[in-house]
């Protein structure tokens, strides 16, 4: 049985965040480097369990994200939920946390590599030179896919 199969739906869902690995946030294709948001991630100097659980000190004092927008920018409406993520580090693991409003959460895909993005999904970019080619995308939904 892998950890996800440990917890029901909903954790595994904030769970699956907390083990992606990221290492550097790069431009998107085509966007003005000025429009780039920036993230300050804090060294963890605590063991963190991987529980969907923020009760270790070090994430108490990581900041939380802006809201997310709309990856086309200005020329879309605001989100009317919130989105958003904090991250620390250390030696190992980069650790990613999410909060998401959705009161209508679903997903029905559930093998490995499929077109995720067609459920409801959260997403990270890898793109160690930041040139918005070339980059690793890490998806995941509701069902731990």
């Amino acid at each position: 049985m892998n950890i996800a199969e440990r917890f029901k739906p909903q954790t595994r869902f904030i769970i699956s965040f907390l083990f992606l690995m990221l290492f550097s946030c790069g431009n998107i294709a085509g966007q003005k480097q000025d429009a780039v948001r920036k993230y300050q991630c804090q060294s963890s100097a605590c063991e963190i369990v991987i529980d969907g659980v923020l009760d270790e000190f070090d994430w108490s004092v990581a900041d939380w994200s802006e809201d997310f927008v709309d990856i086309e920018g200005k020329s879309k409406p605001l989100p009317p939920l919130q989105t958003r993520m904090k991250m620390l580090w250390d030696e190992q693991y980069l650790y990613i946390a999410t909060t998401m409003e959705e009161p209508n959460l679903w997903a029905t895909l559930s093998n490995r590599d499929d077109i995720i993005y067609k459920d409801n999904d959260f997403e990270v970019f890898i793109d160690p030179d930041g040139d918005g080619l070339n980059y690793y995308e890490l998806e995941i939904n509701a069902l731990g896919t």
